[in-house]
């Protein structure tokens, strides 16, 4: 009995349980359509959320000094704020904007474990970061891209602007060669100013601005064309002055004659003075000399000695009044003999100074224009990139999105389950399947497309593993690709210029990478795409395809040789000067700079092979300078030759009178240096024994003795110059007494010889280069990529 009440008990439970399930099955329509209603509500909140979670998020590094509050610039984030216009658009005030940018320094793991360690014991460890974390949000996610992106450009723009040198050297105004107050010599004393400082800047440039891809032979050049101006035609113009005693205003300058000799020669009493005063100090400096006999197995401890140094400062104090007292007495000289025979000059020798003047000033301005150049350049190179991307910018999101989605769908399943029951006890859903489809007709969202060219762009020149082009200045796309190739190479319409957009192609963990990397001590660690995404989306169609193929085409080479090509000089020293000794100076003024180009490429120089060609090339201008420079040389002072006797009377009538006053000068130096070698004294060593029984010595004995040995340089070098003006002398006047103009035949030879040798020297000038350039091309050439 018991038995069939349990039968029946457990018979009528399957049967219920079968009616749900029955229920289930029949309604299952309406657990997947309320299922899929559920689920598709939470797609809307998880995407909102996911919306709302985003950031535009980068990864800077910064120059040394800088911190935080260095990525916040005021200037910079009203100029930003205003030219997107934030306030309008997101109703938000400047400080606002402000505070929407979230700055994270990245403190690298090992300075985490030291703090810890340290803050157990109650000491803290300073340290500032080289990279910091920024992530904005400022109205939609890709306003703050656009934001954060503008924001960095506006960023490194300013640092620029403060960091850059703006200075720039000046035109000489060739306007004022028609201003009758000044006379000839003020406009040379004006150039001499300038030219000087020319000198001071670059001086050593060329030794140490070696890198082809940046500079070139620039600074090298440079130093030529300086060489030239200052050697061949301001001393020509000087020399003619000198000689002929023309001044544009022999009554202004009378006037002023008393005074500028008065100023000059109370100027050399003053440094007589001043150079007596160091020469008594010198005469009554004191010291005892020590002989140290240091004992073996005795360690010798280096110290300081303030006896040396004040020595060696005194005697180049002496040394540089002397010199300046020399300068001054020459300068008394020329004036003295300048104001002897005033005249204004024919028409003719008029107009040769201000021809001489205005080549002059000419040859001046455009080296102003090529220092500039190269100044800007080196300016960008160092300043370029205050603040440097260690990651792309990139949108990232912390959102719960996943898990709000997650539950929806179980939130879903559960719903339709209970609304499979309503229906089936209420019937209330009659016309639900019609409203499942009007939900789901406006749930459909057509997408319309239209027709856009795309072109990927990738880099692999090792230079933009540091953000950099080739040349080392900042890698800018935008620059090169948009303003220099498409506006100005292809021509195309500035106006254009919103339909096309360059995004770089990266991981879209690139950011958590790179702090990963950083935080473990990868400190100067950047992460640069190689890859980048071009789009336009131009008004005509027929435009977006024939620009793409041109970049596909045209591009890679446009890039490469944008930033490694350069052009040799090509010098024409023969058209340049009008007369012979002229050109051979310049000619070898350029043997010189080129043989100096030469020694300093060999020592540079990273392979074998690059070496011996430079070898090679020194072997060949070695034979150009001692045979075909020679020979042309030899014949034109064998013959006595020259283009115009007129002129090369009086140039070398002025030479002779400087190499007289040069002459003179030496000799004042040769007596100065003579007596310093008589009475210089050296050997002083001076030691202490310490209480470890070792030996302290002055770290700068011997200063003296290598001071010495510098005076003792000097004298040789005044003795060689004064012996060299002595031969140059006797040969002018020599050539004096029986110059002659050639005739035709003479002319052709001489010119033929001289552009034998010039296009000779251009050869060399142009091996050169094309040695630099190959191996740049070898490894630059199919870096750029496109498709």
């Amino acid at each position: 009995m018991k038995h069939q009440v349990s039968t029946e008990l457990r018979h009528d439970d399957e049967i219920d349980l079968m009616e749900l399930l029955m229920i289930l099955v029949k309604e299952k329509k309406t657990i997947f359509i309320t299922t899929v209603l559920v689920t598709l509500l939470s797609l809307g909140g998880a995407l909102y959320e996911r919306n709302i979670s985003k950031k535009a998020s980068t990864i800077v590094t910064v120059m040394e000094g800088y911190n935080e509050q260095s990525l916040l610039v005021n200037n910079v984030l009203e100029k930003v704020y205003t030219e997107n216009n934030i306030r309008e658009k997101n109703e938000i005030s400047l400080d606002e904007f402000r505070d929407e940018f979230k700055v994270t320094g990245i403190i690298p793991k090992e300075i985490s474990d030291k703090k810890e360690f340290l803050a157990k014991s109650g000491e803290t460890l300073e340290y500032k970061p080289t990279s910091y974390k920024i992530d904005l949000r400022v109205g939609s996610i890709g306003e703050s891209e656009k934001v954060l992106k503008d924001y960095y450009t506006a960023l490194n723009q300013y640092y620029r602007d403060l960091n850059e040198s703006k200075y720039k050297f000046k035109y000489f105004d060739v306007g004022i060669l028609n201003d009758t107050k000044y006379n000839y010599e003020d406009y040379l004393n004006i150039l001499e100013e300038r030219k000087n400082t020319l000198k001071d800047l670059i001086k050593d440039r060329e030794k140490t601005r070696v890198d082809y891809s940046t500079y070139g032979f620039g600074y090298r050049k440079i130093q030529l064309e300086l060489n030239n101006l200052e050697s061949i035609r301001i001393q020509d113009l000087k020399n003619y002055l000198l000689a002929t005693n023309i001044v544009r205003n022999p009554d202004k300058f009378q006037s002023e004659f008393l005074n500028r000799k008065t100023v000059l020669e109370n100027k050399i009493t003053e440094k007589k003075e001043e150079a007596n005063n160091y020469k008594k100090l010198l005469n009554s400096y004191k010291f005892q000399d020590e002989n140290i006999v240091v004992p073996k197995g005795v360690k010798v401890t280096i110290g300081d000695n303030q006896k040396e140094k004040y020595y060696v400062e005194l005697m180049d104090n002496y040394l540089n009044t002397e010199n300046e007292l020399t300068k001054l007495q020459q300068q008394l000289d020329e004036l003295v003999f300048i104001s002897k025979n005033l005249k204004t000059g024919t028409e003719a020798e008029q107009k040769y100074i201000l021809n001489s003047l205005e080549a002059i000033v000419k040859g001046y301005n455009d080296i102003v224009q090529e220092t500039n150049i190269l100044e800007a350049k080196e300016n960008y190179i160092n300043s370029g990139l205050t603040i440097k991307l260690a990651a792309p910018i990139e949108i990232i999101s912390n959102s719960k999105a996943k898990l709000i989605l997650a539950v929806g769908v179980v939130m879903g399943l559960f719903l339709g389950v209970i609304m499979a029951f309503i229906k089936n006890f209420y019937h209330s859903f009659k016309n639900f399947k019609k409203g499942m489809m009007v939900l789901a007709l406006f749930s459909f969202v057509s997408i319309n497309g239209y027709s856009k060219e795309e072109i990927t762009l990738q880099f692999t020149h090792k230079e933009v593993k540091e953000g950099l082009n080739p040349d080392k200045t900042p890698f800018d796309l935008n620059e090169v690709l948009i303003k220099k190739f498409l506006v100005k190479k292809i021509g195309l319409k500035t106006e254009e210029l919103k339909n096309i957009s360059i995004e770089p192609i990266f991981p879209k963990d690139s950011i958590k990478s790179v702090e990963n990397r950083l935080a473990l001590g990868e400190k100067d660690y950047l992460y640069v795409p190689t890859e980048y995404l071009l789009t336009l989306n131009l008004k005509d169609a027929k435009d977006e395809k024939k620009i793409k193929d041109e970049i596909v085409k045209e591009f890679p080479n446009f890039y490469i040789n944008y930033f490694l090509q350069n052009v040799p000089s090509r010098y024409n020293f023969i058209q340049e000067y009008s007369n012979y000794r002229d050109s051979l100076k310049s000619l070898n003024n350029l043997i010189t700079s080129i043989g100096l180009e030469i020694e300093l490429r060999k020592k540079n120089a990273e392979t074998k092979e690059i070496f011996y060609e430079y070898n090679n090339l020194g072997v060949e201008l070695n034979k150009i300078k001692n045979i075909g420079f020679r020979d042309v040389s030899n014949y034109l002072k064998s013959n006595n030759l020259v283009s115009n006797i007129n002129l090369e009377k009086i140039l070398l009538d002025g030479e002779n009178r400087y190499i007289g006053l040069e002459l003179k000068s030496l000799k004042s130096k040769e007596n100065i240096y003579g007596y310093i070698l008589k009475n210089y004294t050296v050997g002083e060593k001076q030691a202490s024994v310490l209480e470890s029984g070792d030996i302290s010595m002055s770290s700068d004995t011997g200063l003296r003795e290598k001071q010495y040995i510098d005076i003792s340089k000097v004298y040789l070098e005044n003795l060689n110059k004064e012996n060299s003006l002595k031969i140059e002398l006797l040969e002018n006047q020599r050539l004096s007494k029986d110059m002659r103009e050639p005739n035709e035949e003479q002319k052709s030879r001489i010119n033929q010889e001289l552009l034998e040798v010039q296009n000779e020297l251009n050869d060399i000038v142009s091996k050169m280069v094309e040695i630099e350039l190959r191996d740049y091309k070898r490894e630059y050439v199919g870096s750029v990529k496109v498709f």
